[in-house]
């Protein structure tokens, strides 16, 4: 029978082993779009036989998988793709048995623990996906939507999976909820004042390399190669604070907050806490007509800060007790 997008449903672990596949589902994601694909790339053969067609077969050389997810924001799901993508991840408890805060730092290696990914496509078809890496993950933000994410995904081979889909409670977050500040210094950003944003793009990419090696249709590996991150924002022109940093080689940090509004124990909050260590703006322009506000749209980009030893890290507040892969 005929399937439609919302019968689609998608799943994460974090692996304990790259490219061993879970038996077992740490979180199902709500509300998605899921287009995740086999790709298999064909070689045709050329060789003749005193024949004039062009060619007799063709034979399957490589295998893998690729797709994207695409839906709200959900603050507890969020922690496996960071997991993924930046590779290292503290956790301390902030409301015993309830409130847990993670913070996501750069690994800097080229092999973060892999994910594990569960697709079920309604009743036609239901498989696990190992080895599967963030290839770019993207965070936008519009006064009237939820805050919406883009993922996009490689992973290795497929097996058949039996796991029953259940949801937990998650939490969403709107424009409303989104904080944006810079500073000249970390701790300024504590004082500083916000940015009155109207739109928020932010977009990781990891250089996804998918590595194919003799004696097997499917990657020996997927490794990444780089952590690259950008994003633009839009505001009402009010001053030359951008566009004088538009001009210039000078520096800021960066904070990102967004802040849920219900408590998940002991009056603390759904959050995300995101930290750039230093932003330089890379694009800037104004626009507006005679009768509308003139806006500025301001392309920015993270940099490596030597002074910190960072580029960036991530915080989540949530109820989540660990990013880890399951207990065997």
């Amino acid at each position: 029978m005929p399937i439609i997008g919302k019968q689609q449903e998608v799943g994460f672990s974090i692996e304990g082993v790259r490219g061993t596949a879970e038996t077992t589902v740490s979180k199902w994601l709500k509300n998605t779009s899921v287009t995740i694909n086999p790709h298999v790339e064909k070689v045709i053969d050329e060789s003749s036989q005193g024949r004039i067609e062009d060619s007799k077969q063709t034979r399957v050389v490589k295998k893998w998988f690729e797709g994207s997810i695409n839906g709200n924001i959900h603050i507890d799901a969020l922690g496996y793709v960071l997991k993924q993508l930046y590779g290292a991840v503290a956790t301390t408890t902030v409301e015993a048995d309830t409130v847990y805060a993670h913070v996501f730092t750069i690994n800097n290696d080229i092999d973060n623990d892999s994910l594990s990914l569960f697709i079920k496509d309604g009743d036609v078809n239901q498989r696990v996906l190992n080895g599967a890496v963030v290839k770019t993950f993207e965070i936008t933000a519009e006064p009237d939507e939820y805050v919406k994410f883009s993922l996009e995904l490689s992973a290795r081979d497929e097996a058949v999976d039996t796991n029953t889909p259940s949801y937990d409670t998650e939490y969403e977050f709107i424009a409303k909820d989104i904080t944006v500040k810079i500073a000249d210094t970390e701790v300024g950003l504590v004082s500083a004042t916000a940015v009155g944003t109207k739109s928020l793009s932010l977009k990781w990419d990891a250089g996804s390399i998918v590595d194919h090696t003799f004696g097997s249709y499917t990657p020996d590996d997927i490794y990444n190669s780089k952590m690259s991150l950008e994003g633009s924002v839009e505001k009402n022109y009010a001053d030359d604070t951008f566009r004088d940093l538009w001009q210039s080689d000078d520096a800021k940090y960066m904070q990102i907050v967004l802040t849920g509004v219900t408590d998940i124990g002991g009056t603390n909050y759904p959050t995300i806490t995101i930290l750039l260590n230093k932003v330089q703006v890379t694009g800037w322009e104004k626009s507006g007509g005679a009768d509308e506000l003139i806006t500025e749209n301001i392309d920015f980009k993270a940099f490596y800060n030597e002074t910190d030893s960072q580029q960036s890290k991530i915080t989540l507040q949530n109820v989540t007790g660990s990013y880890e892969a399951p207990a065997s």
